[in-house]
């Protein structure tokens, strides 16, 4: 029996047959395994890689916005959330995509001469951000597989490389000739960036034998007109941005420290100093007329500022400066003639008005023109014209303020001949900046930055727009200056 039992055995142990089957019974297992563990590595792979060209296309758009608003974590990480949700679902079988991001600024180090450190908010302002972005991945092989295969972690450093300044930006999203140039105009901002945030297909146009010279020219949609008047060529397709200075808090107003305030030649041609107060239906300089302003903020309230006009002899019961439309060159004589515009011009000299420290606000109603349009700023060609902004307070920067509540479409016109040192910012979300001189405009100023609703130059202007923001202490209001003019990534 005991030899029968050995027997079997024995041709158990030397059969090939049970040998495999036991060698798989063990193996199987192991194998499973390993399988279960190259397609988790596998799929884990081709989700980072998916995720990182997200986070690099991400961190790309936020520096993009950073161009001309600037560093906001608020708004970096809805811009980011924004960018995510377009190009990818948020959510994978349960697998959120989390972001982190970190304003970073470029450092001189003795090592690395090009470090990349995080921003300390109160002594650096960021040059570009850190994003993160973190997904849970679950794995067929949880329980086996190390823990970096189950989390996600991939990381973009996009940075602001070669500095802009930003100097131009039209605010209307809709219109064609948002920044317009028409007959011999020209526009010289070859040290900082114009922004056309219009959708149209001429955002940007240039007509006749216009011009404009930038370092760089940008339109949510298109430009109009041969690329000859271009200096460069504009850039077509930009990310749309908010108005950059919609978080300035308005002068208070309140009641009238004068009422329809007009300024008339001196008597041997003396100067009269104006104080800063509210002034109820406007300001009006007539020819010859010479005003220097003392520092403050001047409220123009239900009413236009005039420079320039020649007196009114019509007997007019609202003013007594002659209608804009005089001066207009395209306008008929037949129309200046119902208008009693005078039929020559005055034999005293233009009006000045010159002032430091000096901003208005544009609030209420100014009654509008023949033609139907209000102009609530109105230097004549008979004018001269030296302003610089406030440094400090409610105006800090601003040289022109327009109440966001004001009607829109109003012309704030610049005819003068001799406006050419305008220091700070124009800021007319609701208005239209019209430049119609014959003459240099603002290229005496240290830096002039115009944030409007749209800007239209016609005639023979050559306006200066200057970037020299350091060369003057006023301030450069927070959203415009120094920006990215390459956005890149650096890690």
């Amino acid at each position: 029996m005991f030899r029968v039992v050995t027997g079997r055995v024995g041709c158990f142990v030397r059969s090939r047959q049970g040998g495999v089957a036991l060698a798989f019974a063990f193996l199987a297992p192991v194998i499973l395994g390993c399988v279960g563990i190259g397609v988790d590595y596998a799929t884990w792979l081709l989700r980072k890689q998916k995720l990182q060209n997200l986070v690099d296309v991400t961190a790309l758009a936020v520096v993009s916005d950073m161009q001309v608003g600037g560093f906001d974590k608020g708004r970096a990480w809805a811009v980011a959330k924004g960018q995510t949700e377009s190009l990818a679902q948020t959510k994978i079988r349960d697998e959120w995509i989390n972001l982190a991001i970190e304003p970073v600024y470029r450092r001189s180090h003795a090592d690395d001469p090009f470090a990349v450190a995080l921003v300390n908010e109160r002594d650096q302002a960021p040059t570009g951000v850190r994003l993160t972005m973190t997904q849970r991945k679950h794995a067929i092989m949880t329980k086996l597989v190390a823990p970096y295969l189950t989390e996600i972690v991939v990381r973009a450093t996009a940075e602001i490389v070669g500095t802009s300044k930003v100097c131009i930006v039209a605010l209307d999203g809709q219109s064609a000739q948002s920044i317009g140039l028409n007959d011999d105009a020209q526009i010289a901002a070859t040290g900082c960036s114009v922004y056309a945030m219009s959708a149209s297909a001429a955002a940007i146009d240039a007509r006749g034998a216009s011009k404009l010279s930038a370092m760089k020219s940008c339109a949510v949609g298109g430009y109009a007109g041969p690329s000859q008047h271009y200096q460069p060529v504009p850039i077509t397709g930009c990310p749309a941005i908010k108005d950059p200075l919609v978080g300035r808090v308005a002068p208070p107003t309140g009641g009238c420290d004068h009422n329809d305030m007009q300024v008339d030649k001196q008597q041997g041609g003396g100067t009269v100093v104006l104080d800063p107060g509210i002034y109820c239906g406007g300001l009006a300089l007539t020819s010859g007329a010479n005003v220097k302003l003392n520092p403050g903020v001047y409220v123009m309230k239900n009413g236009p500022l005039v420079v320039g006009s020649d007196a009114w002899t019509s007997g007019s019961r609202r003013r007594k400066y002659v209608p804009c439309l005089c001066y207009h060159s395209r306008v008929s004589e037949r129309i200046k003639s119902l208008l009693r515009c005078p039929t020559s011009p005055t034999w005293l000299p233009p009006a000045s008005l010159s002032g430091d420290g000096v901003g208005f606000y544009f609030t209420g109603t100014v009654d509008p023109e023949e033609d139907g349009i209000a102009r609530p700023i109105q230097f004549m060609p008979r004018s001269s014209v030296s302003l610089s902004a406030p440094t400090d307070r409610a105006m800090a920067g601003l040289l022109f303020f327009e109440d966001r509540a004001s009607p829109a479409n109003r012309v704030f016109e610049v005819m003068s001949d001799n406006a050419r040192r305008l220091v700070g910012t124009i800021y007319l979300p609701r208005g239209t900046f019209v430049v119609s001189a014959n003459q240099v405009v603002a290229d005496q100023s240290e830096y002039t930055a115009i944030v409007v609703h749209r800007l239209a130059l016609s005639q023979a202007p050559h306006l200066v727009v200057n970037a020299n923001y350091g060369a003057s202490k006023v301030p450069v209001p927070k959203g415009i200056g120094p920006t990215s003019a390459y956005p890149t990534l650096t890690n």
